[in-house]
């Protein structure tokens, strides 16, 4: 027998070959599972970092930047959300102001 893949009278491949084109997606998607796993460890790594610095800011930093402090982790979180927020002139903000 020669070095070319055999198949069976049927005309289908062999079955140590179709072994291994399973084994081959198999390995596939399991790569695809360990990176998108490192991906989601890293995203969460960056909203943590980015959380625990907003809160080592001062209230009127914040305050500049447009955000509260009880509003910190959900800025980050739902950073793909819309957040306008609806102007109230009469309210003044807190600490001065008219």
């Amino acid at each position: 027998m020669g070095c070319t893949s055999w198949t069976h009278e049927n005309g289908a491949a062999a079955p140590a070959a179709d072994a291994g084109r399973r084994l081959s997606r198999l390995a596939g998607g399991a790569g695809s599972l360990i990176a998108r796993l490192w991906r989601g460890y890293w995203d969460w790594r960056v909203k943590r970092t980015t959380v625990l610095l907003l809160h080592s800011l001062d209230r009127r930093t914040l305050r500049d930047i447009g955000i509260d402090r009880s509003e910190i982790e959900s800025v980050v979180c739902d950073a793909g959300r819309d957040r306008r927020r609806r102007h109230d002139a009469s309210r003044p903000w807190p600490g001065g102001g008219a």
